[in-house]
């Protein structure tokens, strides 16, 4: 079972959580499903519900000849590329003509975002059931920013409670946050031991001459498939206990976030912060 739940209840303005796309439907959990396009009014609601049907598709990982399979990393490139244009702006601009409102526009636009990360988890899912060591292991389509972030191959639950609350929330919103954490707290160490005991069991029994490789493959694939599933329910209830206008506030702070850890001028000067080798070195000899 889930740790956290993925059906939250609806957030405090007594509107229903974004979970739910703008037509009732809910986004995808299958990467084959598609993303349903957003019952709309006027232009901006209608820009909505024509990113719904351009979305990115998850890769179609594990059927087919290995050529005909999408890379997670070509996967990744388009998701990024959708949540940068037009995602971000059509939210930012629905943020901007109703400050402080909640309407279809903004709605529709709060609601695409959200289920473009559940397609980002839906895609993880499948790279999962294809390749599990890859998914947990830091793959190449990640920037070195994103590095520090990562648990068992996404960003830490805890990155949601955390952005979340440096948007200086009501107080009930941070009790919200910290039921969150605390499941969270509970959930983490959970995955993490089931992972290293696997590591431990497939090490001893590779010394010995005996290690089921497909055993240790499958446990991998559970404990990422897992993984995900926590951050799905962070996510959804952190966007239902927000509601409104503040989870349109939070899907915004994330999308930007997520973003700049791929942005070429911030990697720049990542890079040009980080020491070189030979620092290191002469360190050393000293």
């Amino acid at each position: 079972t889930s740790v956290l739940s993925s059906s939250p209840t609806s957030g405090g303005d007594g509107r229903r959580p974004l979970r739910k796309l703008p037509n009732g439907q809910t986004p995808p959990d299958s990467p084959d499903q598609s993303l349903a396009p957003a019952a709309s009014r006027g232009a901006s609601a209608a820009a909505s519900a024509s990113v719904f049907r351009s979305m990115p598709r998850p890769p179609p990982l594990g059927r087919g000849a290995p050529g005909a399979r999408r890379p997670m990393r070509d996967f990744f490139a388009a998701w990024l590329a959708t949540l940068r244009s037009p995602l971000l702006p059509l939210l930012r601009r629905a943020l901007s003509s109703s400050p402080g409102a909640w309407n279809d526009p903004l709605s529709s636009a709060a609601a695409a975002v959200e289920a473009h990360f559940e397609a980002h988890w839906s895609a993880l899912d499948s790279a999962a059931r294809q390749d599990p060591a890859q998914v947990i292991c830091a793959g190449d389509w990640r920037s070195p920013l994103e590095l520090p972030f990562l648990w068992l191959g996404d960003f830490h639950p805890s990155l949601l409670t955390s952005l979340l609350r440096s948007l200086s929330p009501s107080p009930r919103l941070l009790a919200s946050a910290d039921r969150v954490d605390r499941r969270i707290r509970a959930a983490v160490p959970v995955l993490s031991d089931r992972l290293r005991h696997a590591q431990e069991v497939f090490t001893s029994a590779e010394v010995a001459g005996g290690a089921d490789l497909e055993a240790f493959l499958e446990e991998l694939k559970a404990v990422a498939l897992e993984a995900n599933r926590l951050r799905r329910g962070v996510l959804s209830d952190l966007v239902a206990a927000a509601g409104g206008h503040q989870a349109a506030l939070f899907l915004e702070a994330l999308s930007r976030f997520v973003l700049s850890m791929h942005d070429p001028v911030v990697l720049r000067r990542f890079d040009h912060c980080r020491p070189s080798p030979g620092i290191f070195g002469k360190h050393e000899a000293r």
